[in-house]
């Protein structure tokens, strides 16, 4: 059966900087030895954890998954996994553009949660349309994803977001 190359991403609730790959190949080849992971960020710059000296993480082959702890806020990711022969040439990629949201939506579950516990926040100082501007600005990054294929609107509405939730002291009251 020949090779088709596949894998798949996921983020766990609790742990928004990890990003969970799981190889979703069929097939076999036994030429392939390991991995490579590339994340690249809207500038064009790659993401790998902290005191990797390559553009790429190394997944080794004998695992069917592996967490990456690699992101520091929101991003919009041109995500490629090539599976690489012994000499380090590329035998098959797939690549996928992806947006990993776990930073701002977990704030945005904290403000519901907020919320939930005093219904009168949503008459207070903007409360609510604070928080609708935090989840427009999640949801129309990843539709910018998922629709137009547009890394650098993605990650411009990302920012956005991560803006809110760094300067949530300016949005929302805590006194409230």
């Amino acid at each position: 059966m020949s090779f088709v190359a596949s894998f798949s991403t996921t983020q766990n609730l609790g742990e928004p900087s990890q990003i969970v790959f799981t190889d979703d190949s069929t097939g076999s080849d036994g030429n392939i030895t390991s991995r490579r992971i590339y994340l690249r960020k809207a500038d064009g710059t790659f993401l790998v954890p902290t005191g990797t000296t390559t553009d790429y993480i190394v997944w080794d082959y004998d695992l069917p998954s592996i967490t990456v702890d690699v992101l520091d806020k929101d991003y919009a990711l041109l995500v490629t996994v090539g599976w690489v022969n012994v000499g380090g040439s590329t035998l098959y990629d797939d690549t996928q553009l992806n947006g990993y949201t776990l930073f701002n939506r977990t704030f945005s579950i904290s403000l519901s949660q907020w919320l939930s516990g005093n219904n009168l926040l949503i008459n207070d100082n903007n409360f609510f349309e604070n928080k609708s501007q935090l989840t427009e600005t999640i949801d129309s990054g990843n539709e910018l994803i998922e629709l137009a294929a547009d890394i650098h609107g993605a990650q411009n509405c990302f920012d956005l977001g991560t803006t809110i939730r760094l300067n949530s002291q300016y949005y929302f009251n805590s006194n409230s």
